[in-house]
């Protein structure tokens, strides 16, 4: 049988390309899903470019005060752009899907093909059968990907470590800074108001008293 499939017509060997690059489109995704996966479940150690700045121009819109109101769209959008070996995956997944039809429609068309040119029984069913089992294979292994569960969890990663751990990081630095720039203002504030203190005790004499209720006043307010 597989003699017959070797040396028979172009409609076989069509077949079996196709079937090849199916294959191959099947191995890209799977070897790329399980990268992403990987990558996108631990974001803040990796050093995967995309991700890298997917978190660099998230952090851009917070610095410029543009706020991401639906996180969910904006990572998708993100993601069908990325490119792996060259094209996005939705290609390879189109890629993937035709390689099944043409397996299908060839092993059809061949095994017609060699019924009309007055083949034998033999060589219609095999020819018929070589692309339906190719095509089914194809399916099969379509199954064990799972790409749109392996989609779905890549842009869930990314959104859990966007929305619960970058933006709350991004809020915390901001919290930080702001209570910085506060406990400066106000040290200067009560500096400047001792220095004035001062200078009037040259002028006009000021009790002890009036001096530690003064203080006094001044760190309850700045404090």
């Amino acid at each position: 049988m597989f003699d017959f499939i070797l040396g028979n017509t172009v409609f076989t060997k069509t077949i079996m390309t196709c079937c090849f690059i199916g294959i191959l489109s099947w191995s890209v995704l799977t070897i790329s899903y399980r990268s992403m996966i990987r990558a996108t479940s631990r974001i803040g150690q990796t050093k995967k470019k995309w991700l890298v700045s997917l978190k660099k121009k998230y952090e851009d819109y917070h610095e410029m005060d543009i706020k991401v109101n639906n996180v969910e769209t904006f990572v998708d959008k993100y993601f069908r752009k990325k490119r792996v070996c060259g094209f996005p995956c939705a290609f390879w997944r189109t890629l993937y899907r035709l390689a099944i039809a043409a397996c299908a429609i060839t092993g059809a068309a061949g095994a017609l093909a060699v019924s009309q040119g007055g083949g034998e029984l033999t060589s219609v069913i095999i020819t018929y059968l070589t692309g339906v089992i190719a095509a089914f294979s194809l399916i099969f292994l379509d199954i064990l990907l799972r790409a749109d569960a392996k989609e779905h969890r890549i842009i869930m990663n990314i959104n859990d470590y966007l929305q619960n751990v970058l933006e709350n990081s991004i809020a915390g630095q901001e919290v930080d800074l702001e209570n910085g720039t506060t406990r400066e203002q106000r040290r200067r504030l009560l500096r400047y108001a001792r220095e004035n203190t001062k200078k009037k005790a040259k002028d006009e004499p000021v009790s002890l008293e009036e001096k530690k209720v003064l203080e006094d006043v001044l760190q309850e307010f700045f404090a």
